[in-house]
Protein backbone atom coordinates (compact mmCIF):
# COMPACT_ATOMS: atom_id res chain seq x y z
CA UNK A 1 0.00 0.00 0.00
CA UNK A 2 2.83 2.38 0.80
CA UNK A 3 4.42 1.58 -2.54
CA UNK A 4 1.13 2.28 -4.33
CA UNK A 5 0.69 5.53 -2.43
CA UNK A 6 4.20 6.49 -3.32
CA UNK A 7 3.67 5.71 -7.00
CA UNK A 8 0.35 7.55 -7.03
CA UNK A 9 1.89 10.53 -5.27
CA UNK A 10 4.79 10.64 -7.71
CA UNK A 11 2.39 10.36 -10.65
CA UNK A 12 0.28 13.25 -9.31
CA UNK A 13 3.40 15.33 -8.75
CA UNK A 14 4.57 14.64 -12.28
CA UNK A 15 1.18 15.73 -13.60
CA UNK A 16 1.40 18.90 -11.53
CA UNK A 17 4.87 19.63 -12.83
CA UNK A 18 3.76 18.98 -16.42
CA UNK A 19 0.80 21.32 -16.02
CA UNK A 20 2.98 23.98 -14.44
CA UNK A 21 5.53 23.62 -17.25
CA UNK A 22 2.78 23.94 -19.86
CA UNK A 23 1.41 27.04 -18.13
CA UNK A 24 4.87 28.59 -17.98
CA UNK A 25 5.50 27.84 -21.67
CA UNK A 26 2.13 29.31 -22.65
CA UNK A 27 2.76 32.39 -20.52
CA UNK A 28 6.19 32.85 -22.11
CA UNK A 29 4.69 32.57 -25.60
CA UNK A 30 2.03 35.17 -24.76
CA UNK A 31 4.72 37.40 -23.26
CA UNK A 32 6.80 37.23 -26.47
CA UNK A 33 3.73 37.98 -28.60
CA UNK A 34 2.85 40.98 -26.45
CA UNK A 35 6.43 42.25 -26.59
CA UNK A 36 6.40 41.97 -30.40
CA UNK A 37 3.06 43.81 -30.61
CA UNK A 38 4.41 46.47 -28.26
CA UNK A 39 7.44 47.01 -30.51
CA UNK A 40 5.23 47.22 -33.63
CA UNK A 41 2.90 49.74 -31.99
CA UNK A 42 5.85 51.84 -30.81
CA UNK A 43 7.28 51.85 -34.34
CA UNK A 44 3.93 52.83 -35.86
CA UNK A 45 3.56 55.55 -33.24
CA UNK A 46 7.00 56.92 -34.18
CA UNK A 47 6.11 56.87 -37.91
CA UNK A 48 2.88 58.73 -37.24
CA UNK A 49 4.76 61.26 -35.11
CA UNK A 50 7.21 61.86 -37.99
CA UNK A 51 4.32 62.28 -40.43
CA UNK A 52 2.66 64.77 -38.10
CA UNK A 53 5.92 66.75 -37.76
CA UNK A 54 6.30 66.85 -41.55
CA UNK A 55 2.70 68.02 -41.88
CA UNK A 56 3.29 70.71 -39.27
CA UNK A 57 6.38 71.93 -41.11
CA UNK A 58 4.40 72.00 -44.36
CA UNK A 59 1.62 73.90 -42.61
CA UNK A 60 4.13 76.45 -41.26
CA UNK A 61 5.50 76.92 -44.79
CA UNK A 62 1.97 77.40 -46.13
CA UNK A 63 1.22 79.94 -43.40
CA UNK A 64 4.42 81.81 -44.23
CA UNK A 65 3.60 81.78 -47.97
CA UNK A 66 0.04 82.90 -47.22
CA UNK A 67 1.30 85.78 -45.05
CA UNK A 68 3.75 86.86 -47.77
CA UNK A 69 1.07 86.78 -50.45
CA UNK A 70 -1.33 88.66 -48.18
CA UNK A 71 1.28 91.37 -47.67
CA UNK A 72 1.90 91.50 -51.41
CA UNK A 73 -1.84 91.73 -52.06
CA UNK A 74 -2.11 94.62 -49.58
CA UNK A 75 0.86 96.35 -51.26
CA UNK A 76 -0.69 95.81 -54.69
CA UNK A 77 -3.99 97.17 -53.41
CA UNK A 78 -2.24 100.26 -52.09
CA UNK A 79 -0.53 100.68 -55.44
CA UNK A 80 -3.89 100.37 -57.19
CA UNK A 81 -5.37 103.02 -54.89
CA UNK A 82 -2.39 105.28 -55.56
CA UNK A 83 -2.71 104.79 -59.31
CA UNK A 84 -6.41 105.54 -59.18
CA UNK A 85 -5.68 108.71 -57.28
CA UNK A 86 -3.07 109.63 -59.86
CA UNK A 87 -5.59 108.96 -62.61
CA UNK A 88 -8.15 111.24 -60.97
CA UNK A 89 -5.53 113.96 -60.61
CA UNK A 90 -4.51 113.64 -64.25
CA UNK A 91 -8.13 113.80 -65.41
CA UNK A 92 -8.58 116.95 -63.38
CA UNK A 93 -5.44 118.41 -64.95
CA UNK A 94 -6.81 117.55 -68.44
CA UNK A 95 -9.86 119.66 -67.72
CA UNK A 96 -7.79 122.56 -66.43
CA UNK A 97 -4.80 122.40 -68.80
CA UNK A 98 -5.94 121.94 -72.45
CA UNK A 99 -2.47 122.60 -73.81
CA UNK A 100 -1.07 119.43 -72.35
CA UNK A 101 -4.08 117.37 -73.37
CA UNK A 102 -2.38 115.02 -75.80
CA UNK A 103 0.55 114.26 -73.53
CA UNK A 104 -1.64 113.84 -70.51
CA UNK A 105 -3.99 111.60 -72.50
CA UNK A 106 -1.12 109.26 -73.29
CA UNK A 107 -0.17 109.28 -69.63
CA UNK A 108 -3.74 108.43 -68.70
CA UNK A 109 -3.77 105.49 -71.09
CA UNK A 110 -0.48 104.29 -69.68
CA UNK A 111 -1.77 104.55 -66.15
CA UNK A 112 -4.98 102.78 -67.11
CA UNK A 113 -3.05 99.91 -68.60
CA UNK A 114 -0.84 99.77 -65.55
CA UNK A 115 -3.91 99.89 -63.33
CA UNK A 116 -5.51 97.03 -65.25
CA UNK A 117 -2.29 95.03 -65.04
CA UNK A 118 -2.10 95.64 -61.32
CA UNK A 119 -5.75 94.72 -60.95
CA UNK A 120 -5.21 91.47 -62.87
CA UNK A 121 -2.13 90.72 -60.81
CA UNK A 122 -4.07 91.46 -57.63
CA UNK A 123 -6.84 89.09 -58.75
CA UNK A 124 -4.24 86.40 -59.45
CA UNK A 125 -2.74 86.96 -56.01
CA UNK A 126 -6.20 86.68 -54.44
CA UNK A 127 -6.86 83.44 -56.33
CA UNK A 128 -3.52 82.07 -55.20
CA UNK A 129 -4.28 83.15 -51.63
CA UNK A 130 -7.61 81.30 -51.76
CA UNK A 131 -5.81 78.20 -53.00
CA UNK A 132 -3.31 78.45 -50.18
CA UNK A 133 -6.12 78.85 -47.64
CA UNK A 134 -7.76 75.73 -49.04
CA UNK A 135 -4.44 73.87 -48.84
CA UNK A 136 -3.94 75.03 -45.25
CA UNK A 137 -7.43 73.77 -44.34
CA UNK A 138 -6.69 70.42 -46.01
CA UNK A 139 -3.35 70.03 -44.21
CA UNK A 140 -4.96 71.02 -40.89
CA UNK A 141 -7.65 68.37 -41.41
CA UNK A 142 -4.95 65.81 -42.20
CA UNK A 143 -3.06 66.76 -39.02
CA UNK A 144 -6.26 66.33 -36.98
CA UNK A 145 -6.87 62.91 -38.53
CA UNK A 146 -3.26 61.92 -37.83
CA UNK A 147 -3.55 63.09 -34.21
CA UNK A 148 -6.74 61.04 -33.79
CA UNK A 149 -4.97 57.97 -35.21
CA UNK A 150 -2.04 58.55 -32.83
CA UNK A 151 -4.49 58.78 -29.90
CA UNK A 152 -6.12 55.47 -30.93
CA UNK A 153 -2.73 53.77 -31.36
CA UNK A 154 -1.55 55.17 -28.00
CA UNK A 155 -4.66 53.80 -26.28
CA UNK A 156 -4.10 50.40 -27.91
CA UNK A 157 -0.45 50.51 -26.85
CA UNK A 158 -1.41 51.23 -23.26
CA UNK A 159 -3.89 48.32 -23.34
CA UNK A 160 -1.16 46.00 -24.65
CA UNK A 161 1.18 47.25 -21.92
CA UNK A 162 -1.42 46.45 -19.25
CA UNK A 163 -1.92 42.97 -20.77
CA UNK A 164 1.85 42.46 -20.75
CA UNK A 165 2.06 43.41 -17.08
CA UNK A 166 -0.83 41.05 -16.26
CA UNK A 167 0.94 38.22 -18.11
CA UNK A 168 4.19 38.90 -16.27
CA UNK A 169 2.35 38.79 -12.94
CA UNK A 170 0.69 35.52 -13.95
CA UNK A 171 4.08 34.13 -14.95
CA UNK A 172 5.47 35.07 -11.53
CA UNK A 173 2.50 33.38 -9.86
CA UNK A 174 3.06 30.20 -11.90
CA UNK A 175 6.73 30.24 -10.96
CA UNK A 176 5.83 30.59 -7.28
CA UNK A 177 3.35 27.72 -7.65
CA UNK A 178 6.01 25.63 -9.37
CA UNK A 179 8.45 26.33 -6.54
CA UNK A 180 5.81 25.33 -4.03
CA UNK A 181 5.15 22.09 -5.92
CA UNK A 182 8.89 21.40 -5.99
CA UNK A 183 9.04 21.94 -2.21
CA UNK A 184 6.12 19.58 -1.74
CA UNK A 185 7.82 16.97 -3.94
CA UNK A 186 10.97 17.22 -1.85
CA UNK A 187 8.92 16.72 1.31
CA UNK A 188 7.18 13.72 -0.28
CA UNK A 189 10.55 12.23 -1.27
CA UNK A 190 11.73 12.57 2.30
CA UNK A 191 8.51 10.94 3.52
CA UNK A 192 8.95 8.14 0.98
CA UNK A 193 12.52 7.59 2.10
CA UNK A 194 11.43 7.55 5.75
CA UNK A 195 8.60 5.10 4.97
CA UNK A 196 11.00 2.93 2.96
CA UNK A 197 13.39 2.86 5.92
CA UNK A 198 10.58 1.93 8.27
CA UNK A 199 9.47 -0.85 5.88
CA UNK A 200 13.03 -2.13 5.74
CA UNK A 201 13.22 -2.16 9.53
CA UNK A 202 9.86 -3.92 9.75
CA UNK A 203 11.00 -6.58 7.25
CA UNK A 204 14.12 -7.18 9.27
CA UNK A 205 12.09 -7.54 12.48
CA UNK A 206 9.70 -9.95 10.73
CA UNK A 207 12.58 -12.01 9.34
CA UNK A 208 14.18 -12.26 12.78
Amino acid sequence: MLSDDKARSEHENRLRLDRASDEIADARRQLEELKFLLQEKSKQNGDLGDEMNRSKRLLDEKYFESSRLRDEAVAKGDQVCDLRQQLANIEHEIETVKVQRAELWREINRLKELNEAKGIESNHQNDKLKGLNHEIARVSSRIEDTQKLIDVRSHDLRAKQVALEDTERELARVRDSNAKVATENAALRRDNERVAAENYDLRKEVEF
